[in-house]
């Protein structure tokens, strides 16, 4: 398959790895001048100013990626929205046959310990999840296939917020907060495993969730890592009320897809043994 990734990021470097790994024909826009992985063609153009992107128009991909993320001077509209809409309007759409937006569950409001799946209707709480709600529309008039991949909150080997919060005893949460993630390496892995679905012509849904369907608390993840890492625990765990939401999905895993790392313990596993061995 030819593909066209915009954006070449932390996540998106690990989805284009991938995406060559399985043998498709990538090419990728970037802002910078920062290298991208070997075999990938690359077009340095800024798809948010717009500018020079007459470009994307000699480009004949059959799958389209957007996986963009804000930069300093930019907004998250005109990340999202603008640079989304800047690219549709020019990319050729002759042999397109697939568009990947990279969401985020960020757009569901719920924030009480709801649950949540690929059915849930969505109802934005701030301006953010707005946006991003704005940006997924753009896809509806597209006439090709469409997904938004609502991403929860991505971990891996250096992204260590959590980590980092266990040394803290002041960012530990005050309340009992419902947590959602997923592996870095299983978010691109998954979106190279739609990559295959539209190469093998199934009908992808408009939208699905990319979490590991494990919610946890916070605190108790925090406390498992305090554990692992042999650090003492604040005096009392937060206990109530509950914030947050529960995130589960059900087309990935129903379309085939399976985990690398099943839940959070796997994957920081993988990371503190890693870490161990530097």
């Amino acid at each position: 398959m030819k593909v066209l990734q915009i954006g070449c990021g932390g996540l998106g470097t690990l989805i284009a790895q991938e995406t060559l790994a399985h043998g498709h024909e990538l090419t990728i826009v970037r802002r910078s001048n920062q290298a991208v992985p070997e075999s990938a063609q690359v077009l340095h153009l800024d798809v948010v100013n717009g500018e020079a992107l007459a470009a994307l128009a000699e480009l004949q991909p059959e799958i389209l990626l957007y996986c963009l993320a804000p930069v300093e001077g930019q907004s998250y509209h005109q990340t999202y929205v603008q640079g989304l809409k800047n690219v549709l309007a020019h990319v050729s759409k002759s042999a397109l046959r697939h568009v990947f937006f990279i969401s985020s569950t960020g757009i569901y409001g719920e924030h009480q310990g709801e649950f949540i799946d690929d059915s849930t209707a969505v109802v934005p709480l701030d301006a953010d999840g707005q946006v991003m709600l704005d940006a997924e529309r753009l896809l509806y008039a597209l006439p090709c296939g469409h997904s938004a991949l609502r991403v929860s909150g991505i971990y891996g080997p250096q992204r260590l917020y959590l980590l980092r919060a266990v040394q803290d005893k002041a960012r530990w949460p005050k309340v009992a907060h419902w947590t959602n993630r997923i592996h870095e390496r299983d978010v691109a892995r998954a979106v190279v495993h739609l990559y295959e679905q539209v190469a093998n012509q199934a009908v992808l849904p408009a939208h699905c969730i990319v979490t590991d369907g494990v919610p946890a608390l916070q605190h108790e993840v925090l406390q498992w890592m305090a554990a692992r890492l042999q650090v003492p625990l604040p005096d009392t765990p937060p206990l109530q009320p509950q914030t947050g939401k529960r995130i589960t999905n059900q087309f990935l895993p129903q379309s085939g897809f399976k985990l690398l790392f099943a839940d959070y313990k796997a994957g920081y596993e993988s990371i503190l043994a890693a870490k161990h061995n530097d």
